[in-house]
């Protein structure tokens, strides 16, 4: 049992100082899958590489699509990081390290266009939902199947960002999408010109419930500028809920630089988010980091105010590696004392049988040969008992068990008496 116990022990810290350090140094370097140049998630982005130039970790933007390009650039390895729209969904091998902001969905059409609000009245137009791999075309699919428009119905066209923009003005495209933070570049441009408009669509709340990660917010009159007020009145939207996602094996040291990056970038409230909304671990219907979870819910360790942000993140992750083993040792550690007795008494214990045998046998021996054979079993058995080492404890058991050896062995030679009494009387 100790050499068990011993093993365990050995082998659990040895786990301990593989997983710990192999990796004790964090990495100096992150690759962000952000979006376009120019757009909402770039800037995010680079916010991010700001803040994260502090601890000296340098940030490498990946330019893409758009979310959906973004969970390929993760699955493939060449992201270590990446911002998703709400609704896009991650393979396996990538974590959530939480839900970021709102990305609410603006549509513009021009000025004195005669367009339905209703988006199931939009079979024949042509739509600027940004190219292949954007948040914005996925969402857009969306909500028009949720519309009950058929792709064949409309046209979507390759374009988005500040190109949907100059498409909308040409006149090329009937209305603009865009699924984006309220601080994306080219968003601001469209609020001051008299010639677009924003379409204030009806029938939110079943649009809502048919497009996975959506809310409803309100963008209230004057929330982007109050001289002039924009917008002119205040305006619900359905809003998307983007996450932050990492791989799997991503550093627990810059999962908690990133997430103290995210609360500075996010928890402040803005025009349509309350303060401390995010960073949040609610609906994100995918698996979160674990180190991730815990800094949001719980805020920094106390320890961050006296070690480095790598050596906090290794003490976390000491702390969640030795939960389970402590949960399983200290069960075995309860039972010792009863597996320790349990083997005190078995060393008396397991001569009982044969003591039992014996005193059976001794019913039908009914020869001085027999008797001489089971009186040296019991002899034996008493040597046996003699020589036991047992604490002092336990050393009742073994007087005891040679007392019932002595209580046979006198059957035996009351026995034995009776036949040598009954040969005499016969000879």
């Amino acid at each position: 049992m100790r050499v068990a116990l011993a093993l365990f022990l050995s082998l659990s810290a040895a786990f301990f100082i593989w997983s710990i350090g192999r990796d004790l140094v964090p990495p100096r370097s992150v690759t962000f899958a952000a979006g376009m140049s120019g757009g909402g998630y770039h800037a995010i982005a680079t916010r991010y590489a700001e803040i994260l130039a502090r601890d000296g970790i340098e940030t490498r933007i990946l330019e893409t699509a758009g979310s959906v390009e973004n969970v390929d650039r993760l699955s493939s390895g060449e992201a270590d990081v990446a911002l998703l729209q709400g609704g896009v969904h991650a393979e396996g091998g990538a974590e959530a390290l939480g839900a970021m902001f709102y990305e609410p969905l603006f549509v513009f059409a021009q000025a004195d266009a005669d367009l339905s609000s209703n988006p199931g009245d939009w079979a024949g137009l042509g739509l600027a939902v940004g190219p292949e791999g954007s948040g914005t075309r996925a969402a857009s699919r969306v909500l028009l199947a949720a519309s009950g428009i058929a792709p064949a119905d409309v046209t979507l066209l390759p374009v988005g960002g500040a190109d949907a923009v100059l498409e909308l003005r040409a006149g090329e495209a009937d209305l603009a999408l865009f699924v984006a933070p309220l601080a994306a570049p080219y968003l601001q441009p469209l609020f001051n010109d008299p010639d677009v408009r924003l379409l204030r669509l009806l029938h939110l709340d079943a649009i809502a419930r048919r497009m996975d990660h959506a809310e409803i917010v309100t963008l209230h009159a004057g929330a982007i500028s109050l001289r002039p007020v924009l917008p002119q009145q205040s305006t619900d939207l359905v809003a998307m809920v983007a996450r932050l996602v990492g791989q799997r094996d991503l550093h627990p040291a810059l999962v908690d630089r990133l997430v103290m990056a995210a609360r500075e970038i996010h928890g402040e409230r803005d025009q349509i988010t309350p303060e401390g909304a995010f960073p949040a671990t609610s609906g994100i219907s995918m698996p979160i980091d674990v180190n991730a979870y815990d800094i949001i819910t719980d805020g920094p360790s106390a320890l961050s105010a006296y070690l480095p942000y790598w050596a906090v993140a290794q003490v976390n992750r000491i702390a969640l590696l030795a939960l389970p083993i402590v949960f399983l040792l200290f069960p075995l550690l309860r039972s010792l004392p009863g597996l320790y007795q349990w083997r005190m008494r078995s060393q008396v214990f397991r001569h009982y049988r044969e003591i039992r045998e014996i005193d059976e046998e001794l019913r039908e021996a009914a020869s001085p040969t027999r008797l001489s054979t089971l009186r040296d079993r019991l002899d034996a058995i008493d040597a046996e008992l003699a020589e036991l080492r047992l604490p002092v404890a336990y050393r009742h058991l073994a007087y005891t068990a040679r007392l019932h050896v002595d209580l046979v062995r006198s059957r035996i030679n009351e026995k034995q008496h009776g036949l040598d009494s009954g040969a005499g009387v016969t000879s």
